[in-house]
This record gives structure tokens, sequence and C-alpha cells, in this order.
């Protein structure tokens, strides 16, 4: 649910016309979501599906112990019924989703244009959330997890495969390090995971240290030559959107914060904006003692770059 914050971006990101800019576009678990939808032109649709389609305890239930998030119900039932496939097969920017191999606990990026998989499956491979959903999904006879288990947002993969003018787009606050998994994690996912997978098991346990890596090289604190990064995310002031929210005016006003910000970056004219959020209720247009988020700009992104 918390992808309903990077969703607002993207949304902005179509409305300026930004769409066939990139030539690369690297994701993971809700951003794929998120991707999907920008690259099929659903922009709109892409974000108001947290807030209109999965806002509810159908979707995320703390009672239904063994599917307290219910991957199927979102891919199957929601995702697969209106997403433009054919769209994103169509487009010219390449399109690689982070997924987990189950058995050797590694990283892969699929690249989703050349699989013969539908969209939705590949999506769902990489939102397969250990614990919460805890079913792997079986892709050309391998079996998958969430991306973020081994590489949440893959930004040194994106470097070593050439990208020079690098856009992140994070759902949280990212100048703070993530923590080890605690004991009571560690024990969560051994069993009802990790214990039939243990080199998945000891990529859980030392999930933080990809992350941290990602964190130190999308906020410019870890430098590389050559490499420009900017970075558009929620800072301090902005108030944090729970992995299981299902509450409509936060998550609509997590989106709209994050599509403003986006906005005025960019220099774009915000009536339009302004307009569509109306529609969706947004209410107070900014919450009080909000704060840009932390942005590193370094070349500007132009059409060819990457």
């Amino acid at each position: 649910m918390r992808g309903v914050v990077s969703a607002g971006s993207l949304l902005a990101l179509d409305l300026l016309g930004f769409r066939e800019v990139f030539d690369e576009i690297y994701a993971t678990s809700a951003g794929g979501v998120n991707a999907a939808y920008f690259l099929s032109g659903q922009g709109r649709r892409g974000m108001t599906v947290y807030f209109d389609d999965i806002a509810s305890r159908r979707f995320i239930n703390p009672w239904r112990v063994f599917k307290i998030v219910d991957v199927d119900y979102a891919y199957d039932r929601v995702v697969a019924l209106h997403l433009d496939e054919a769209a994103i097969r169509a487009s010219s920017v390449r399109f690689l989703l982070s997924v987990t191999d189950a058995e050797t606990g590694l990283n892969e990026l699929l690249d989703v244009r050349a699989r013969p998989e539908p969209v939705p499956l590949l999506l769902k491979a990489s939102s397969a959330l250990p614990v919460l959903y805890n079913r792997r999904i079986a892709l050309d006879g391998r079996e998958y997890v969430d991306g973020g288990v081994s590489d949440s947002l893959p930004i040194a993969r994106a470097i070593e495969n050439g990208c020079t003018d690098i856009l992140v787009l994070a759902s949280s606050r990212w100048d703070v390090p993530m923590a080890r998994p605690g004991l009571w994690m560690q024990t969560c996912f051994y069993l009802m995971m990790g214990r039939r997978h243990p080199a998945l098991m000891r990529a859980f346990a030392s999930m933080h240290e990809a992350v941290n890596r990602s964190r130190r090289l999308a906020s410019g604190d870890e430098a590389v030559d050559g490499v420009n990064v900017a970075l558009i995310a929620p800072g301090e002031g902005d108030r944090a959107i729970g992995s299981t929210a299902i509450e409509r005016t936060r998550l609509v006003r997590g989106a709209y914060r994050m599509a403003a910000r986006t906005f005025e970056l960019f220099a774009g004219e915000r009536a339009i904006l302004e307009a569509l959020f109306e529609t969706y209720r947004v209410g107070s247009p900014a919450e009080p003692g909000a704060t840009p988020g932390p942005v590193r700009v370094g070349a500007p992104l132009r059409p060819g770059g990457s």
C-alpha cells in the first residue's frame, strides 16, 4: 500500500509527458505495478487502484493468518482485468522487474517485454510477500518471491548495466538506515518459508545491506563516477504510509504529496493535477508541517539518457 506514494510521482511524470524519455525502468513489488501502469499510459488507473480497489479487508486482513495480504486477489481480480499489457510490450522502454529466486535466494531482473508469461503474473512474482502472502510464484520451472527480499531497489544493477542518469522514486524516507531484521521477524520468516529455503532465509536476514547500499546511492552519500542520481522521496514531516494501510484519505493524501512535489521539481503547471485530485476528494492539499522530500539532482534527464 505504501506504493501509492511512488504511484503519485509516476502519475505526475505521465501528465508531464515523460513516459518515453527513459531508456530503462527498474522496479520491485508495488513499484513494478506502478511502472506497468505508467508504461501502459494508465497512470491514473494505476494510482487509484490503491484507494479504490484494494483498500479493503478483501486484500489485507490481519485475521487471515496464512494469507494476510491476498496477492492473488490484487493481481488476478484487479490488475489482470484492466492493465493494458499490449501497450507495455509495445513500449520502447525496457522494463526490468526485480524478483528473488526462492531456491538460491539470489536476485534476478526479469525483462518483462521479453518474457512469454502474462505481465500480471510477472508482477505477482515480484510482489509475493513472504509471511504476509507466504506463497511462491512459478515461472519457467523456477519459483520466485518478492524482489524486496534480495534487492528492493536495484540501483546498483542499473549502474552495472550502464545507466548514467537515474531518477529514483521512493515510497518511504531514505535518510534513515534500515536495521537488520529483528529476531521476531526472522523467526516468522523461518517458520513460514525459511526452514524450507535456507538460502532465502539468509537473503532475508541480510536484506538490509542491499537496502542501505541503495539508499546511499540514491541519496548521493555514495557516488559513482559518471553517474548522476536524482531522488524524489518522502521527507521529514511527511506522514508515513504503512505497508498495510487501507485508510482511503491517507492513501490519497500520500499520492497527492508526491505528485505535487514531482510537478514542482519539473516546473509543471499544477492546475491539471489539482483538478484531478479534487475528484479523489483529497481534502486539504497539504498536511500541516509537511516539508519537501530529499532531492539530489545531477545532470538533467533527457531523451536518450539512461
